[in-house]
């Protein structure tokens, strides 16, 4: 049986919804972790994975490709990250803390999100290269 598109983005949407949920409950029993960081972190691993399953798709045909694209991009890094999460937890910085914290948190989650993005395309390519 071929996966469809809609199907490959479900079945890889939920499991990355329920690989977030042990990440985070991991990440949470951490005497140092509180939402922010285990946010902060889930989600440059997720923006990492997503450049590396990128570039795992580019040795495959166009079909498979699309397929992977999906299931690991789309799906399962789609629900591994949140990006509702993120605004929510900015605007309760906003709200309950400084300005500038939430403006810090801002800024390293996205500048964190695109180079863990740019290092999973790097270690992807250099994986590759090796096969």
């Amino acid at each position: 049986m071929k996966m469809t598109a809609p199907l490959a983005v479900g079945v890889g949407s939920a499991l990355g919804g329920l690989s977030r949920f042990c990440a985070d409950t991991f990440l949470l029993s951490f005497a140092w972790a509180n939402a922010y960081t285990s946010l902060f972190l889930i989600n440059i691993l997720g923006s990492f994975l997503i450049g590396f399953f990128l570039i795992r798709s580019q040795r495959m045909d166009a079909a498979n490709a699309k397929v992977h694209g999906y299931f690991w991009g789309v799906g399962f890094c789609g629900g591994f990250t949140t990006f509702a999460s993120f605004v929510f937890l900015l605007f309760e910085g906003l709200m309950n803390a400084s300005a500038l914290d939430a403006g810090l948190y801002a800024t390293f989650s996205v500048l964190g999100g695109i180079l863990a993005l740019v290092t999973g395309l790097i270690v992807g390519q250099k994986l590759l290269a090796k096969s």
